[in-house]
């Protein structure tokens, strides 16, 4: 998997279907050209109604490895766009309830639950994680809340803010999507927050694959449109 930073907006993406124009990127297992490699449909869920998306996949001509390129308001075998989820996260961080959350956003208590819950597992490593990034970046804040999920969410904040120095304005969210490759809400049972560069941000990437290749009109696997929550 590979997260990539999507100029269009969420509708926009929806609507190309198969004509999303995805970055080339560099495998990021040895770091050799890839192709296009057909894709899948799958669900998500911005506002209403809930849209149905393309999601392309490349392999490397080298070492064969297949991923799925994802523009960086999807988060992984997750129905909701990283704004909806980060608006919930930042929400329960300020002490709200979830029932409360749930209702704001108009999304089942058992969902946001589930959010809040991996938030708490994974806030630790995605704090550390995005303050390096921000640092990296020119960030220099010193004061940062102690409890991890408000840290995490001030480091969201912090990351956001050097990038706009430097590039302009960022959605802060997606940003953090990118920059973990995905990895910042993953429902796995342990933190998937390990140093492997695998955005499109810590990628090298091209706008052309060499041979031209366009992607291909097969029909997508029958892979899962999402997961659970």
């Amino acid at each position: 998997m590979i997260v990539w930073l999507c100029p269009l907006d969420v509708s926009t993406y929806a609507a190309r279907g198969r004509e999303v124009d995805p970055p080339r990127v560099s495998c990021p297992r040895c770091g050799g050209p890839t192709g296009p490699w057909s894709g899948y449909l799958r669900h998500l869920r911005d506002g209403e109604p809930l849209l149905r998306i393309f999601v392309p996949r490349v392999r490397c001509r080298h070492c064969g490895r297949t991923d799925a390129l994802l523009p960086w308001f999807v988060s992984p075998y997750r129905w909701d766009t990283v704004d909806v989820i980060g608006q919930a996260l930042e929400r329960s961080a300020a002490g709200e309830g979830v029932r409360r959350i749930a209702v704001a956003l108009g999304r089942p208590e058992t969902t946001v639950r589930e959010w809040c819950r991996r938030f708490g597992v994974v806030a630790v490593d995605l704090a550390r994680a995005l303050l390096a990034a921000a640092v990296a970046a020119g960030w220099s804040g010193f004061e940062l809340p102690v409890a991890p999920g408000p840290r995490a969410v001030a480091a969201v904040a912090a990351l956001a803010s050097a990038w706009t120095r430097r590039r302009g304005p960022v959605p802060a969210w997606r940003l953090a999507a990118l920059v973990t490759g995905g990895a910042w809400l993953a429902p796995n049972t342990t933190s998937p927050l390990a140093p492997q560069p695998a955005s499109a941000l810590m990628a090298r990437t091209s706008r052309t694959t060499p041979g031209g290749d366009p992607w291909r009109a097969t029909p997508p696997k029958p892979l899962p449109s999402g997961a659970t929550t």
